[in-house]
């Protein structure tokens, strides 16, 4: 395999890097970390751990699709600012898009809810709580990214932890 012309040739007592693109690491970090919310959401309301297996599968949806869309404007936008602005732009990109996502991807479950009986601010709540999910995750993905880059390993383990939860739910 031919390396790439991109960046200086290693010296003669240096051994190449491999090196994750810094949005898939990020992207990683935040699926784990939107799990980990999960886990503390269900620990706080007393659901069933039957749960997570469904809420991971979501993630597994909706990092690749929607999170790197989010990502990618995210780092267009903070190209030249601080790494706590930055930071907080895609937490705040998080909540809205997450909220957005959330309405859209929870709407359908909780139309069928409120349908069986359930109250109207199902989605709402739906939303919100897919919003801040998201938000901690985008936060945890942008301060975590670059970091996290350099360690490819690590990347595959994190986006493997989420694959594995959410398969664990076909069984």
């Amino acid at each position: 395999m031919a390396r790439p012309t991109s960046g200086p040739a290693p010296t003669a007592g240096e051994t190449p890097t491999t090196r994750v693109p810094v949005l898939v690491a990020g992207l990683a970090v935040a699926a784990v970390a939107m799990l980990a919310v999960q886990v503390l959401y269900m620990v706080l309301s007393g659901a069933p751990p039957a749960w997570l297996p469904f809420a991971a599968l979501l993630i597994v949806i909706s990092v690749p699709t929607a999170g790197a869309a989010l990502g990618w404007l995210g780092s267009r936008i903070t190209r030249d600012a601080s790494e706590r602005r930055a930071a907080l732009v895609f937490g705040a990109l998080g909540l809205v898009g997450g909220a957005l996502w959330g309405s859209f991807l929870g709407g359908g479950l909780a139309g069928q809810l409120t349908s069986a009986g359930a109250s109207g601010s199902l989605v709402l709540g739906s939303a919100l709580v897919v919003g801040v999910t998201a938000a901690i995750g985008a936060v945890m993905g942008r301060l975590a990214a670059r970091e996290a880059a350099d360690r490819p390993v690590l990347v595959v383990v994190l986006g493997a932890v989420v694959v594995a939860v959410a398969a664990l739910g076909l069984l």
